[in-house]
């Protein structure tokens, strides 16, 4: 009887684990540049923090237990395109996003940008991830464009580049620093992930 009671009791905790780990979902945020690696850099501000902070910020919201996010960077770090990718398909998340801001010659310039790449080994997942994103932001002048960015053809699961504004316009620059501005784009980017 003992045994039958552990046995039903192994049983249990195992249908019990199945349930919580299939719902579980794994995120991979890739905080672009770090180190020397400073990305676009305007009046002192520079696209590593920016993509630091809120990729801080989207982990920090995160509230849901069947969401673990995974920084490729927690500090002002660089690592190499390859190094970034090799980790990234170890870890063998369900999405990846990698997180940038934009420049442009023209300072009027302005909106958020969504890549995705036909090259990419998860192509079809990639761009159902960019509609979701593209629909979580707030404002409209958000565009899906397709490039062959290295990550994008070379990491093994949904992926998209997210080019949250311009540094290089006033306003965007402004929104991108501010912390009402970052949190609402760490909570927009939230919301495409769940």
């Amino acid at each position: 009887m003992k045994n039958l009671l552990k046995l039903i009791g192994a049983v249990c905790l195992m249908i019990a684990m199945s349930f919580t780990t299939a719902d579980k979902k794994t995120v991979v945020i890739d905080v672009s540049h770090g180190g020397q690696d400073n990305g676009i850099s305007v009046q002192g501000i520079d696209e590593k923090a920016i993509a630091l902070e809120i990729s801080n910020k989207i982990k920090a919201l995160n509230n849901d237990p069947n969401l673990e996010i995974i920084l490729t960077r927690e500090t002002d770090k660089y690592m190499s395109l390859d190094k970034r990718v090799k980790r990234i398909n170890n870890i063998k998340p369900n999405l990846v996003i990698s997180l940038h801001a934009n420049g442009h010659e023209d300072k009027n310039e302005s909106g958020k940008e969504i890549y995705i790449s036909d090259k990419s080994k998860q192509r079809k997942r990639s761009g159902d991830l960019a509609l979701k994103l593209l629909h979580s932001f707030k404002d409209r002048q958000v565009e899906i464009k397709k490039a062959n960015f290295y990550l994008l053809k070379n990491v093994d699961c949904p992926i998209a580049v997210v080019e949250i504004g311009y540094l290089t316009n006033t306003n965007e620059r402004q929104h991108i620093t501010s912390e009402e501005g970052q949190t609402e784009i760490a909570t927009s980017i939230l919301r495409a992930l769940k």
